[in-house]
């Protein structure tokens, strides 16, 4: 099959990604995507650091293995920790790598007067990959940082703008009040509390990197020749464990039925496929 005619490959621990398929359908309506959830793993946040990395090259593997033109890591956590390694592999392999970290800082330094918030899980918030990458860019900015786990839960549950989802909003981001103009939303589930977080955090820009995420990936793609001209664009889905809660939560990220659905497993030899040395 010609690079081009090639899915582009994303992954998450569980159904948040699905922020980052949804916005890619909307920017690359002629793209296939083929979507690994690891829900047999999930959450990947509260993880230790090489423990996601060696879950990030599983995926990576068994979704190469399948042929995959690019590789989108739709996880804050695994972006944190994963990236740089994936990227090695991936340039030896003419696959380019995007994170949804990187992202998100662009789109915030462009329209911040000086103070940004990132708020995500545990895990991204301790690994300080926003932090350093903000401050790296810009080194006068004044940023704050907040883990908010319970965003998570509420967003699978499906109260993301009731009474519930604004009093836990509140209570998390009030250390936040009169301070960042601008806010990351370091997590692919948070878009999905948008309103909840803009309510308790009036006039401050919130920034979604999933929709950021993929204007970076629509900008890879041109720069290698690898868009897809023609077509409709297809998606699939494939997870680890749990099919049925897959969908029933997708649904509630994409406003449609994530389908059709593949129950997979992952293994030393989807690492193995992933890592091995390319040969020259």
């Amino acid at each position: 099959m010609p690079t081009q005619e090639l899915p582009i490959g994303v992954f998450d621990s569980g159904v948040g990604g699905l922020t980052v398929v949804r916005a890619l359908r909307e920017a690359l309506p002629n793209e296939d995507i083929l979507y690994l959830g690891d829900t047999a793993r999930v959450p990947y946040g509260t993880r230790s650091s090489a423990t996601v990395e060696r879950y990030a090259q599983r995926v990576a593997g068994h979704l190469v293995r399948r042929g995959i033109k690019a590789l989108v890591v739709g996880c804050n956590t695994a972006t944190t920790y994963a990236l740089d390694g994936l990227r090695t592999v991936g340039t030896q392999r003419g696959i380019p790598v995007i994170g949804v970290i990187e992202p998100g800082v662009d789109a915030a330094l462009a329209v911040t007067g000086g103070h940004v918030g990132v708020i995500g899980t545990e895990g991204t918030i301790r690994g300080g990959a926003y932090s350093n990458l903000l401050k790296a860019r810009n080194p006068d900015l004044t940023v704050s940082t907040a883990a908010c786990p319970l965003f998570v839960s509420l967003a699978e549950e499906g109260w993301v703008d009731d009474d519930i989802a604004r009093a836990v909003a509140a209570r998390y981001l009030s250390p936040f009040a009169g301070g960042p103009d601008t806010l990351i939303l370091g997590c692919t589930h948070y878009p999905l509390l948008f309103d909840a977080i803009a309510h308790a955090l009036p006039g401050v820009h919130l920034v979604d990197s999933a929709t950021s995420t993929a204007q970076t990936v629509v900008r890879a793609l041109s720069e290698q020749g690898l868009l897809k001209q023609q077509g409709v664009g297809t998606t699939r889905y494939l997870v680890t464990d749990n099919e049925r809660r897959f969908r029933d939560t997708g649904l509630r990220f994409l406003g449609t039925t994530p389908q059709p659905t593949e129950l997979i497993d992952l293994d030393d030899v989807d690492q193995a496929a992933w890592a091995a040395e390319v040969a020259s």
